[in-house]
């Protein structure tokens, strides 16, 4: 039995709609609705984030460990999906060290590989193109397809995988689509406390890549004040900290006064994140 099988007998069992099943966790009715079907769009299966699953499961009281033990034959991991994740992961190193050879050799072994998520591809050409020549040379037809891929759906706001994509491609989204579309996002999460600990990651980064694209490179004054809210709402820890410090220098950088811009420079090269300050300090 497949997990959206799984999901369906156990709401089923207990005489739940889909909109009280899925009250505590961040996702539309919609979106559930297609991953409970199995609905399929563009040749991928709609699907669920696994700390969205494990939510689910424990709001509604589902004994975790059955329902995997239910599911668990289904499921087999290829090696060429084992090996696609390797290599992505190897390519976020490459992209940490600004190893551009390195990515770009990563990325045609990700490329040629059969049945690789688009997510992936789309992701691995974004990072060459960027670590290249900060994506100038990023083929407009890959562009086009992102573009079309991201927003295939009215309910893209709510899918992981298009968050993941339109985050990574932000330096290179058309000007008004990439405004129009950061207005979505920020209207859905306005309230960024209620949601998961994974959603404020997810959405802090986006909202982090695009202060840093609409000050230092485009100079766009739309959403740059809704996106400071946002991250000065996030907790004070270790998850958060440092996008909120630097948070604090875009806004320093926003308002005219880049005071502490040297002593910053100086402590994130101590601290060995020499790759940040390279990219925040030009």
């Amino acid at each position: 039995m497949k997990i959206n099988e799984a999901l369906k007998k156990e709401r089923l069992a207990q005489h739940k709609t889909q909109v009280r099943w899925i009250k505590d966790i961040n996702m539309s009715v919609s979106h559930y609705s297609e991953i409970e079907s199995g609905y399929v769009r563009n040749g991928v299966s709609s699907d669920i984030d696994s700390e969205d699953l494990i939510l689910l499961l424990k709001s509604n009281h589902v004994n975790i460990n059955d329902f995997f033990d239910l599911v668990q034959d289904s499921y087999i991991v290829s090696e060429s999906t084992t090996v696609a994740q390797q290599l992505f992961e190897e390519l976020y190193i490459a992209f940490t060290n600004k190893d551009y050879k390195k990515a770009d050799k990563i990325k045609k072994e990700i490329v040629q590989m059969p049945n690789i998520p688009k997510s992936l591809r789309y992701c691995a050409s974004l990072i060459t193109a960027d670590l290249k020549d900060n994506m100038l040379s990023l083929d407009q037809k890959v562009k086009d397809e992102i573009d079309r891929y991201i927003y295939q759906s009215n309910d893209w706001v709510n899918d992981n995988e298009a968050l993941i994509i339109f985050g990574n491609s932000i330096p290179v989204l058309n000007k008004e689509n990439l405004v129009m579309r950061m207005g979505q996002l920020l209207r859905r999460y306005k309230d960024i406390n209620e949601f998961p600990k994974n959603i404020k990651i997810r959405i802090s980064t986006i909202c982090m890549n695009y202060l840093y694209d609409a000050i230092l490179n485009r100079k766009i004054d739309k959403h740059i004040e809704e996106c400071f809210k946002l991250i000065n709402e996030l907790p004070a820890d270790d998850v958060f900290g440092l996008k909120k410090i630097i948070a604090r220098y875009l806004s320093d950088v926003y308002n005219g006064k880049e005071t502490y811009s040297e002593e910053l420079r100086s402590i994130f090269i101590r601290s060995g994140m020499k790759n940040i300050a390279d990219h925040l300090f030009i």
